[in-house]
């Protein structure tokens, strides 16, 4: 899992570096006149799955955090390693550019709270991840006990079944949101949250802890991966040469989305898991900063 983290981490700063030269959607500071329309593709893909996995793998690795600390330790830790590099950021590094650039006259703090609630993007920049994680982590400790019966299993058969019931909730469940708050809508409900997203993101987050939990993930080996891995292929390539008036209703789009992220997701896990799961000094190197890699 730790060169799991290591290749997203590649993928986000690849992602936000390309950013400048594509058709990203959203908001991003700076633009090249140059638009590279072939990287709306990257732009897809990554953006189906790489957030999403991410918080898979918060939730699988913080059940170790919560196994090792009482809650009130768990509590300052997250607030430490979460909270306090995301007021950093969102005060001291992009406040002061953003109003800068700005040219407002505006108080600062009268900008501060502009764009906290009405443009979250600007406000927290990519520390957006951060602060959902932090809001996942709070909720888990709220919900813990009345979830407690599947938790507390201590073993689960993953089965093709389990997954693509999976598949068929996220997409209705995305869609279905996405009818309301398209992707790129963003919202500050006590966080900045991009709505359309929500579904995967917190799903995944406590799909991580319930795979610890159950050690569910030795379930996933080449072979299921290769399959997933497969199916992602097909169902990208099969999405263009659907008639426009069928690709674009809202439950292709989200079923697209639901599968590549699955797929994808149980195909670089089971593929890290039987062929790289052994680690040098460099990556034991890289998996150690990757979170400051991410910040910066």
């Amino acid at each position: 899992m730790d060169n799991i983290k290591v290749f997203l981490t590649f993928l986000v700063v690849c992602h936000h570096a390309a950013q400048a030269y594509g058709p990203t959607g959203g908001m991003w500071p700076v633009q090249d006149k140059l638009n590279a329309d072939y990287l709306r593709y990257f732009f897809f893909v990554n953006a189906s799955f790489m957030m999403g996995l991410y918080f898979f793998i918060s939730g699988y690795f913080m059940t170790y955090s919560l196994q090792k600390k009482t809650i009130s330790n768990f509590i300052i830790d997250r607030l430490k390693k979460l909270g306090i590099p995301l007021v950093f950021f969102t005060c001291i590094v992009f406040l002061p550019f953003n109003y800068i650039l700005s040219n407002n006259h505006e108080s600062i703090f009268q900008f501060l709270y502009n764009t906290y609630f009405f443009e979250p993007p600007k406000a927290v920049g990519h520390l957006w991840f951060v602060a959902s994680l932090l809001a996942y982590s709070f909720l888990f400790l709220i919900i813990k006990n009345p979830i407690k019966r599947f938790i507390q299993l201590k073993s689960f058969d993953i089965t093709y079944k389990h997954i693509f019931v999976y598949i068929i909730l996220l997409s209705i469940s995305s869609g279905l949101i996405r009818l309301f708050y398209p992707i790129d809508v963003w919202k500050t409900w006590l966080i900045p949250v991009e709505v359309a997203h929500i579904p995967q993101y917190l799903s995944l987050f406590l799909i991580g802890i319930f795979f610890h939990k159950t050690d569910s993930l030795r379930y996933l080996d080449i072979r299921i991966g290769t399959f997933f891995i497969l199916l992602s292929i097909s169902a990208f390539i099969l999405h263009f040469f659907l008639p426009e008036s069928i690709a674009q209703q809202w439950l292709v789009q989200s079923s697209l989305e639901s599968i590549l992220c699955v797929g994808l997701s149980i195909g670089l896990i089971s593929f890290f898991k039987s062929i790289l799961s052994t680690q040098s000094n460099f990556m034991c190197s890289l998996s150690a900063n990757a979170y400051g890699i991410y910040l910066v």
